[in-house]
């Protein structure tokens, strides 16, 4: 059995005011055209189809002409789950439809148990829960993390499972160790949110989404695809395809495929000057930037005057100052929110925050993320 696995296309991203769904096209059509070169038995899509709970209908036409394109054109069955961008009821409208067609888009967690069996192997499928809707769905009070959660749905998987079969699992999850970049929204905020390797030992093979890294992962088993394209600046240099499994009895074989993007996301770091005269080297003046630049100090809307020549330059930064005593010397980017907001507390106060105040201010927290994933 060959199955062709694809993870978090985030359709209808937006970079800092910068649409990416033309580059989603493009690379939906290089996908489109892997799936014809290896006619695969099944295309498996691990969750964060789209990249809003709310996707604009723009966004929406794209999806579903992917979908039909692989499902109707080239006549592959597709299985899809859910992961923490999508909106359940944006996915599953059609859902007693789709299945008609081979196209299986699960949201929901009453099939969990209910393996779809192709060409003699078991696909158990997992959309993208929280604690609180496995302990809800389930009624079971002790849950409250991500693994625990995960623990308790693996072990009623097991209760079913013929384990003389081959046994796949598609997820949306963080597995503990895997490789974060920026473009991820956190699955929570203030609670471990990562699961254990070693939770999924009784599957022969794990296809997941939610990480964008291909090799956010070192494991025998465990697969992350990554994104098929970038969709931030520090996926810079970093390849992005899909991944191609074949399957025998309990044997694979996988290989990782990259695809080529219409764009690709670049940081610089240069003098404004030589940015200006085209004195750096780049490949294609189209791509995405971020340059950080030195020797600004009588430059007026550096912004506008960059664009003029690398007009898809998403972010200009400075990097010729030194880090005032009154500042916080930490690096944004590879800190959580709580954990940013932690720092700035004890820099200003000289105390950690702790108790009531940090309980406070995760609540917060969750309500804006919350609010964000829905508009």
């Amino acid at each position: 059995m060959k199955i062709l696995h694809t993870a978090d296309w985030h359709i209808g991203k937006i970079i800092n005011g910068q649409s990416l769904i033309e580059d989603q096209k493009f690379i939906l059509n290089k996908l489109f055209d892997a799936i014809k070169e290896h006619d695969p038995d099944v295309v498996v899509i691990s969750g964060d189809l789209y990249d809003l709970h709310y996707p604009n209908k723009e966004a929406m036409v794209v999806l579903e002409d992917a979908l039909s394109m692989i499902n109707l054109e080239l006549k592959i069955p597709i299985i899809a789950i859910s992961g923490n961008h999508d909106g359940k009821e944006r996915l599953n409208y059609g859902e007693r439809w789709f299945e008609k067609t081979g196209l299986k888009i699960i949201t929901g967690y009453d099939d969990l148990m209910t393996p779809i069996s192709m060409e003699g192997i078991n696909i158990y499928v997992m959309p993208y829960f929280t604690p609180a809707d496995v302990k809800h769905v389930f009624d079971v009070k002790t849950i409250h993390t991500h693994q625990e959660a995960t623990e308790y749905i693996m072990s009623e998987m097991e209760q079913v499972m013929n384990k003389d079969e081959t046994n796949i699992l598609v997820g949306h999850l963080f597995v503990a160790g895997g490789e974060s970049s920026d473009s991820e929204r956190p699955l929570s905020i203030g609670t471990i949110e990562t699961v254990t390797a070693n939770t999924f030992n009784a599957f022969d093979a794990v296809l997941l989404g939610h990480l964008h890294h291909p090799f956010a992962i070192k494991s025998d088993f465990i697969f992350y695809s990554g994104t098929p394209m970038q969709y931030s600046f520090s996926d810079a240099n970093q390849a992005k395809g899909y991944r191609l499994f074949e399957i025998d009895n309990k044997a694979f074989k996988q290989k990782f495929i990259p695809i080529e993007p219409r764009r690709s996301f670049h940081v610089i770091k240069a003098r404004y000057e030589d940015v200006i005269h085209e004195k750096i080297e780049v490949k294609n003046n189209e791509d995405y930037f971020h340059f950080k630049l030195t020797d600004m100090d009588h430059v007026t809307d550096p912004l506008m005057k960059i664009r003029n020549i690398y007009p898809n330059t998403l972010q200009i930064s400075r990097i010729d100052y030194e880090v005032a005593q009154d500042e916080i010397d930490v690096d944004v980017h590879t800190l959580s929110d709580i954990e940013i907001i932690e720092s700035f507390y004890k820099h200003v106060t000289e105390e950690t925050l702790e108790g009531i105040k940090k309980d406070k201010v995760i609540q917060l927290l969750e309500s804006h993320l919350n609010k964000g994933a829905n508009e």
